[in-house]
């Protein structure tokens, strides 16, 4: 029965890394690789339509499900409200970049953006006034997207959160967006020209000729879509505030926030929180990962130890035996930076990253203990004990 449990346990923690690095992938690597390939679809003029097609709608998707995500781990505090330093919550010490009052009017246009440059990318006839509304709403997204980046930047260098990386990812969307639009435009016009000296079709009436002649000429495709804007954006507004958003959301999304660019509102001070504060990843991580092991002793309270942990205080412990000055230099560095950065490990999900990450440290600290302590079980098994493996050895 033990050996069948043990077994359940390691294909349960075998399959919880699988998801954690698949959706480290997901959300680190993939977007990168979406983007070096949108940037040979846009250089090269040899790809497949379809394939062009398919990358276009899986950056779409991909982007907008992420930038949702990103967003929401950015931070979930209205500009109302004061950002409570050190909630174990909150990734941020932000406000929120997007009013969350009007989130339905930023993926509404955001949606018909993308749903735009998706019909483009096709690479099929459209009638002439449906061509004129895609180009306009690619446009459109092409403001969206410049608007959206200046929205962010001024927290692009803000390097205090551990999870800083959620805003240069926006970015790249945006600039995906921006990448892809660039090439369907491109192809749009050479499409259209193409057709219209190929097919000599006599237009059925002076409203068709009209909107012809604009897609025949490439001048009337950079300048006449943005006019194609208006009512596109008339449209949108009135779905607005028939959901209650009113007529100016897609501003007050940008202008209701507290932090960004082209924030108006002043948020209350922050204030500090007084829980308390578990500041080990032996404690917060999932247990599946992180493998608690039992409870140990830190400056008279009682916490939740597991080896890794146990390990890094061992090999602490044995270079201040060995080396003590180098000891004083390692515990300088760990209190002006590990410190500080411990203190945003308070979600099981940081947690796990965190434990992830420390495990090439650890097998290094674990190998220095093996070349140069005698017991260095012991001395692992100790730590957190309130004894010193002094105490247990002889001679």
């Amino acid at each position: 029965m033990e050996i069948v449990e043990s077994l359940l346990e390691g294909i349960t923690q075998i399959f919880g890394m699988i998801i954690f690095f698949a959706a480290m992938f997901i959300c680190f690597i993939f977007p990168i690789i979406l983007t070096v390939k949108n940037i040979i679809h846009l250089v090269k003029r040899d790809v497949p339509q379809k394939k062009k097609q398919k990358q276009t709608v899986v950056t779409m998707v991909t982007g907008i499900l992420l930038s949702a995500f990103d967003i929401a781990l950015i931070s979930s505090y209205p500009w109302d409200k004061p950002v409570v330093i050190n909630e174990p919550s909150e990734l941020t010490s932000l406000h929120e970049p997007f009013s969350s009052d009007y989130a339905l009017s930023l993926f509404l246009f955001a949606l018909t953006a993308a749903v735009c440059l998706i019909i483009l990318s096709l690479g099929k006839i459209l009638p002439p006034l449906s061509a004129v509304l895609c180009v306009s709403g690619v446009y459109g997204g092409i403001i969206l997207s410049l608007f959206f980046v200046s929205q962010l930047s001024v927290n692009l260098l803000n390097f205090d959160d551990i999870f800083f990386l959620a805003i240069p990812y926006l970015i790249l969307f945006c600039v995906n967006y921006i990448i892809i639009a660039a090439r369907v435009i491109r192809e749009t016009i050479l499409l259209y020209t193409t057709h219209f000296r190929e097919n000599d079709i006599e237009p059925k009436n002076a409203f068709d000729s009209f909107l012809r002649k604009i897609l025949e000429r490439s001048a009337g495709w950079i300048w006449f879509p943005i006019f194609g804007i208006i009512p596109l954006t008339g449209l949108l507004v009135i779905i607005c505030i028939l959901f209650g958003q009113g007529p100016a959301g897609i501003i007050n999304a940008f202008t209701e926030t507290s932090d960004w660019a082209y924030s108006t509102m002043i948020s209350p001070p922050p204030v500090e929180y007084e829980g308390h504060y578990l500041c080990t990843v032996a404690v917060n991580g999932h247990e599946k990962i992180v493998k608690p092991t039992r409870l140990g002793i830190r400056h008279g309270v009682k916490i939740g130890v597991n080896r890794q942990l146990c390990v890094a205080n061992a090999f602490e412990q044995l270079i201040e035996d060995r080396a003590p000055r180098f000891h004083k230099w390692v515990r300088y560095i760990y209190d002006k930076y590990g410190y500080p950065l411990s203190k945003h490990i308070t979600t099981k999900l940081r947690a796990d990253i965190i434990y992830m990450a420390m495990k090439p440290l650890e097998w290094i600290f674990l190998a220095v203990l093996y070349l140069f302590d005698r017991d260095p079980e012991s001395r692992i098994a100790v730590q957190y004990t309130g004894r010193h493996v002094s105490e247990f050895m002889k001679g």
